[in-house]
């Protein structure tokens, strides 16, 4: 029997993570070392997965590619402890269960090669309560197109690092940490909540509203994927984002102001005299959110008024010959 195993836990919250690990290291023999590995890993010994996650593409794709032994976590305390089929139910403190199944699936089962420790030592700990998301198909569009779509209730957002957010999608409400700061980046995910596990998720948590909350994480998030945009197309903005006052709300509310008309994006950007980046940036996240859309050429009414901004650059070229005339006794 080889006295290494690679563990990976996917998908707890740090209080249930560190309750499950101990109970592992408690069920195993004492001359065996446990790595406790991402699912990047490419070898995985045993796999235990909070159950809502299950079938996420990610977990599929990573079962069907290793021959994994795998338990689903399901938090249900009458039956705390126990396993059945292929679920293990917690929070429990009796190992016994777990103490017999993983002699019966898990020790018996592999081959141990590398060289034997007298203690019991935890190699490698868990740096994330939900590793590495392998190949997630969905991409961000998509997952903010399940956010607003009300009839998917309660939804999980998680990526690489972890559990981000809970969302009600029928209230538009959203339920973080306290004082986390997250950003989005390219392994955004989302997977569906029951009504139960959303209420066990939401204690001691702060709400906000999702589309204020969504707005100044999305332009945190410098690794986020937005979606293309360009120069030549028109937007029209329909809802107002709540914008942060920080050095960059004026600039948000003078282009808030251009395409709350419906206006092209390249004629923003010449009459506010701003960066193609700053009004690309601006318009993709509001795409995102959906708080507006592209519009055709003749829905558009915001038109910059050359011959006023003309005007104005004469005047002020009269004004300085007149200066210039007097000065000189001309």
């Amino acid at each position: 029997m080889k006295n290494v195993l690679n563990i990976a836990v996917f998908g707890l919250s740090l209080n249930s993570l560190e309750q499950i690990k101990e109970q592992i290291l408690l069920s195993l023999p004492e001359n065996l070392n446990v790595r406790w590995v991402n699912l990047a890993e490419q070898k995985i010994d045993l796999l235990l997965v909070n159950d809502v996650f299950f079938n996420s593409p990610g977990i599929q794709k990573l079962l069907t590619i290793q021959n994994i032994v795998y338990l689903r976590l399901v938090k249900k305390v009458e039956n705390a402890g126990r396993i059945v089929g292929d679920q293990l139910f917690y929070p429990f403190s009796n190992i016994e269960h777990l103490h017999d199944w993983l002699f019966r699936k898990v020790l018996s089962q592999h081959e141990l090669t590398e060289p034997v420790k007298s203690t019991l030592e935890v190699i490698m700990p868990v740096q994330s309560v939900m590793p590495t998301v392998l190949n997630p198909v969905m991409t961000t569009e998509q997952v903010f197109s399940e956010i607003f779509t009300p009839r998917n209730g309660y939804i999980q957002l998680f990526d690489a690092h972890g559990l981000l957010a809970l969302v009600d999608t029928r209230t538009e409400r959203v339920w973080v940490e306290p004082n986390k700061e997250i950003q989005f980046n390219e392994t955004l995910n989302q997977t569906y909540a029951t009504a139960q596990l959303a209420q066990d998720t939401i204690r001691d948590k702060d709400v906000y509203d999702l589309r204020i909350w969504l707005w100044k994480v999305v332009n945190a998030s410098s690794a986020i994927q937005l979606p293309q945009v360009s120069l030549n197309q028109n937007f029209r903005l329909e809802i107002w984002p709540q914008f942060e006052k920080d050095l960059q709300r004026r600039d948000f509310l003078k282009m808030a102001t251009c395409f709350s008309q419906g206006a092209q994006i390249d004629q923003v950007k010449q009459s506010l005299n701003l960066s193609n980046e700053r009004v690309l940036n601006f318009v993709a996240c509001a795409v995102l959110l959906q708080l507006g859309q592209f519009i055709d050429q003749n829905e558009v009414k915001y038109q910059v008024d050359t011959q006023q901004v003309e005007t104005g650059q004469m005047n002020k070229l009269r004004g300085f010959i007149g200066k210039l005339r007097k000065k000189l006794g001309l």
